[in-house]
């Protein structure tokens, strides 16, 4: 009775093992796998439809050796423990009886319903993910957005700057072109500096006016401007 009981657990460890493999795209009821994948959940992304993965072989070796080594060790310990270690073949046909009739009923209405067990596992993994990390979400969010502002705001004090060296760059080379022909607002200090140097002893208006219009006055103070044009 002990190894029946035996290979009945055995029969639904194999089973998970089973199930696990749905995950990596071994779809035992394609028609369910589809109804399952046009799911929409609230607050989680649409389900994507799974392939088999490349690491599928791989897995499926380990999960059988995994249960082979399962199956010898348990064996081992119901020998021990209850006909002091000797083998018994009784045990193992009962133990094989066991596995194949779990195999027979329960197991295939749990791989019926395999695609809808793993959904929900699928389900429930995400959900606990996303209520787990939403603070972490919802923070980083909020730094973002803080983020984007100051950067924002360096470039667009940057973009002043430049635009004010921009202009004054161009005013400047407009003066130049001119030929001095524009007034320019010139301080009080530089004002008499200047009407002394070029006015020798007249009026500051005078020494201001001529050197704006006077041909002369604006050659000696280095404007260049020509006489015709002047």
């Amino acid at each position: 009775m002990y190894a029946f009981l035996l290979g009945i657990a055995l029969g639904a460890v194999y089973d998970v093992l089973r199930i696990t493999r749905v995950f990596l795209g071994v779809h035992y009821s394609r028609r369910a796998a589809k109804k399952l994948q046009e799911i929409r959940l609230p607050f989680l992304s649409p389900h994507k439809k799974q392939t088999e993965s490349h690491a599928l072989g791989f897995v499926v070796f380990l999960e059988d050796l995994l249960f082979c080594v399962l199956v010898g060790v348990s064996l081992i310990l119901l020998f021990y423990g209850s006909n002091n270690g000797k083998l018994r073949f009784p045990a193992l046909i009962c133990t094989c009886a066991g596995f194949l009739l779990y195999r027979g009923t329960v197991g295939r209405l749990v791989m019926l319903f395999s695609e809808v067990i793993a959904f929900l596992i699928e389900t429930t993994v995400r959900y606990s993910m996303f209520f787990l990390l939403f603070p972490f979400r919802a923070l980083g969010k909020w730094l973002k957005k803080r983020i984007r502002q100051a950067v924002n705001h360096v470039i667009g004090v940057r973009r002043k700057r430049m635009r004010r060296r921009f202009t004054a760059s161009q005013s400047a080379r407009i003066e130049q072109n001119a030929c001095g022909m524009i007034p320019q607002d010139i301080p009080k200090k530089s004002r008499i500096k200047r009407g002394k140097s070029l006015g020798k002893g007249k009026s500051k208006k005078e020494t201001v006016q001529s050197h704006t219009f006077d041909a002369r006055a604006s050659r000696r103070s280095g404007g260049g401007i020509d006489r015709n044009i002047c």
